[in-house]
């Protein structure tokens, strides 16, 4: 007879369940990784910018041009700050995920445990029903003898 857990799509269900969250936080940490890069992309525009304006101080830059640096820089800070607003919201979504991948994790592991005990018990029955029947067997065998 063959071992048969009962609770085995249970068991797989939640493994696929684990399965999901795993890849919901990978592709979440993904979301996040890219807003960081954002976040020092604008801040290497903005530097490049500042040495730009620094570098042409001594230059007279006309009206347009200063207009337009400085549009520029308001338009990258503001970037920025929508990108921080963005990376908090991201890192809160990671950890949600984290958080329901830890769950998964503690369901599958219990039902691994109960498996684990489900089966030694099953290999116990087994075990007696298999001494039961060389019992058996043994009696017959000895009964046998004495006829």
């Amino acid at each position: 007879m063959a071992f048969d857990f009962r609770l085995q799509k249970v068991l797989e269900y939640r493994e696929k369940q684990k399965k999901m969250a795993q890849e919901e936080l990978v592709l979440s940490q993904i979301e996040f990784q890219k807003i960081k890069d954002e976040l020092l992309r604008l801040q290497h525009e903005e530097q490049k910018l500042l040495q730009f304006q620094q570098n042409n101080q001594d230059q007279a830059l006309d009206s347009l041009t200063l207009f337009s640096i400085d549009n520029y820089r308001l338009f990258l800070q503001e970037s920025y700050r929508n990108s921080l607003h963005a990376l908090e919201e991201q890192e809160k979504k990671v950890e949600e995920k984290r958080q329901i991948l830890v769950e998964c994790w503690k369901n599958c592991r219990i039902l691994d445990k109960l498996k684990g005990n489900a089966l030694q018990e099953f290999l116990q029955d087994e075990k007696i029903r298999e001494q039961h029947l060389n019992d058996e067997i043994s009696l017959y065998g000895y009964l046998r003898k004495e006829r």
